[in-house]
């Protein structure tokens, strides 16, 4: 079963992010804490990490940081005010987001969950690559 780790600060955030990614095969958890997200990692390294920086909190960029310093091939989703950061391991795109409204926020959820499809798809062609090499 592939996993999911969500990280925010906030936990209206967390639960709305958990339910709404929520699949069939997916195992989908969810923290505020950064250090327990580092352990999380470690320990069983997710498929993809969603981090939430759409409110001001002075550990979560940094926690973005460290772990693409830490984790450079990890897939990361970064929800920021106005848009969506998505690396894949080896390359950044942003799909803008705009909106305060209610729509713009269903909008939003609804590119954050086209992306993580988007990566998990990915992710699972890696592993079900057949290895090139020389013989």
């Amino acid at each position: 079963m592939r996993r999911v780790l969500i990280v925010s600060p906030h936990s209206a955030s967390r639960e709305l992010l958990r339910r709404m990614l929520a699949e069939p095969g997916l195992s989908v958890s969810a923290t505020g804490d950064t250090d327990d997200a580092f352990a999380a990692i470690t320990t069983t390294p997710p498929a993809l990490v969603v981090v939430d920086l759409r409110r001001p909190d002075e550990d979560h960029p940094l926690f973005l940081g460290l772990l693409r310093k830490r984790h450079p091939g990890l897939p990361v989703i970064a929800l920021v005010p106005g848009r969506l950061r998505i690396f894949d391991g080896r390359h950044e795109r942003v799909r803008e987001a705009y909106g305060d409204t209610a729509e713009a926020l269903h909008q939003m959820l609804g590119a954050l969950k086209q992306a993580m499809q988007d990566l998990l798809a990915q992710d699972l062609i890696r592993v079900l690559r057949t290895p090139v090499g020389r013989a």
